[in-house]
């Protein structure tokens, strides 16, 4: 059965790259910033097709240049029909 992970998180990152975190984010399949503040405060809501996947997501979008925090705050699991 396929599923369909929803997930958000909160991301920190230096103010002064926020406009090169933002552009590394929105490159990311199934990442998509829901807020962000130009102090670097960012909400990111993923949707994947497995907890891999959104672990993996997280780990990239912490190894961005310029993040100093991305947490994980809210996972949902669903079937994907």
């Amino acid at each position: 059965m396929a599923e369909l992970h929803i997930s958000s998180l909160v991301v920190h990152g230096l103010p002064q790259r926020v406009p090169t975190i933002r552009t590394a984010i929105a490159n990311i399949a199934g990442a998509e910033i829901a807020i962000a503040e130009a102090t670097g405060k960012m909400i990111v809501t993923l949707e994947t097709d497995s907890q891999g996947a959104v672990a993996d997501t997280l780990t990239k979008i912490s190894l961005i240049d310029g993040v100093m925090s991305a947490t994980l705050v809210f996972h949902h699991v669903d079937d994907a029909e």
